[in-house]
């Protein structure tokens, strides 16, 4: 029958879950249905497009190829589609999904918001958290806010804030357990930390690039959770300066300071998309209404 659209379809559905099922329940047709079409897909090359693995299917070199290829027929596609919905009013319609961390949404993006909705009222923007294991390059996002710049090679990234850290108390646990003097003195102390294995990356782990020997009484997955434990006496944590302008906290131990950057991360082929862009220059400006 010729190559069709839907063939791309189905190859950008199983390059970017690795799993048959998983891309035939994203798709919304059957594995069989699935298979009979990838099977087509592969007879019109020569060379072989994915391989098996006990994992799935991975992409050979041809297939990586062949699924550049795919993405920029998927992103003019897109853009098609956007020319002849909006061709009308003209208005920035469609969804964009942004992944960002938790403290990032809750204190810069969320109480800003309204100016942007109410700009691009045709615009659904879906934020979503980056669990373990997120990926950029499978599609789970149009666009993400990262700590530090992504690994994955075939992503646009840009630099968009600087923030930093310290180790933070409240006056209240201070006055009942004493102020640590070096760092050796937190292991008298109650500490308040992350649950590592929840950690999108370890690199994230904060409390033990700090200290090497922290070892949290509390781990709590959320860093905005973590200013809430701090702020009510339960013990001392590393805490993100831009989190806690509207606390009474004290810092202790000064000198330990971490500096680090958030990353606006995108994808190459859809990136001059309208309501991609409409979302990154709406990120660039909040972040300069923040103190960081």
């Amino acid at each position: 029958m010729g190559f069709q659209w839907d063939d791309a379809r189905y190859f950008l559905a199983l390059a970017r879950t690795g799993q048959l099922a998983r891309a035939a329940e994203l798709l919304g047709v059957s594995t069989i249905t699935l298979s009979r079409r990838l099977k087509q897909i592969q007879a019109m090359s020569e060379a072989p497009l994915w391989l098996r693995n006990r994992y799935g299917l991975t992409l050979t070199d041809e297939g990586r190829q062949l699924l550049s290829h795919f993405e920029r027929v998927e992103a003019d596609m897109e853009a098609a589609r956007d020319v002849l919905e909006g061709s009308a009013s003209g208005a920035i319609h469609g969804t964009v999904r942004l992944a960002a961390p938790d403290g990032f949404v809750s204190q810069i993006l969320s109480p800003r918001l309204d100016g942007f909705v109410s700009a691009h009222p045709r615009l659904r923007l879906e934020v979503v958290p980056q669990p373990r294991g997120f990926s950029m390059s499978r599609r789970e996002a149009d666009l993400a806010v990262m700590v530090g710049q992504p690994t994955e090679t075939d992503l646009m990234c840009e630099h968009l804030a600087d923030y930093t850290l310290g180790v933070y108390a409240s006056r209240k646990y201070l006055k009942t357990h004493g102020v640590p003097h070096c760092v050796e003195d937190l292991t008298t102390h109650r500490l308040i930390g992350y649950v590592d294995d929840l950690l999108f990356s370890p690199r994230l782990n904060l409390q033990k690039t700090i200290w090497h020997r922290w070892q949290s009484n509390v781990a709590i997955y959320s860093p905005v959770a973590q200013v809430e434990a701090v702020n009510a006496g339960a013990g001392i944590g590393v805490l993100h300066t831009f989190l806690i302008q509207d606390r009474d906290l004290v810092q202790v131990l000064p000198h330990l300071q971490l500096k680090r950057a958030f990353y606006l991360v995108s994808h190459p082929h859809t990136d001059q998309l309208p309501r991609i862009q409409a979302c990154r220059e709406f990120l660039h400006q909040l972040i300069q209404a923040v103190r960081m």
